[in-house]
């Protein structure tokens, strides 16, 4: 991703950054993610974080690490949860889930 690239600056990246962002992926989103759960064969549906509902149109898919809302906001991995919930740059997200 020419953005995720710009952020850290390499034509070529480092290992090290390389291995903080595999890190960062590995991060359970189950372990961001707060509200009551209900298990649909292998997704997780709840509440959207990120407007208010009264039914549950989040998906959260364990196998993949990733998410997606029915209502409109989207979806992405682990780390674009994070940037989205804490309103954080992809840098930021990407040091604190590599922690």
């Amino acid at each position: 991703c020419k953005i995720r690239d710009m952020l850290f600056n390499s034509e070529k990246k480092s290992p090290i950054i390389d291995d903080k962002i595999r890190k960062a992926k590995e991060f359970p989103i189950t372990n961001l993610y707060t509200y009551p759960t209900k298990k649909t064969g292998k997704v997780l549906m709840g509440k959207c974080p990120f407007h208010e509902e009264t039914r549950g149109s989040f998906a959260i898919y364990p196998n993949t690490n990733t998410y997606y809302c029915f209502g409109g906001c989207g979806g992405g991995d682990v780390i674009d949860f994070y940037q989205k919930l804490k309103n954080c740059s992809f840098q930021t997200a990407v040091e604190e889930l590599s922690k």
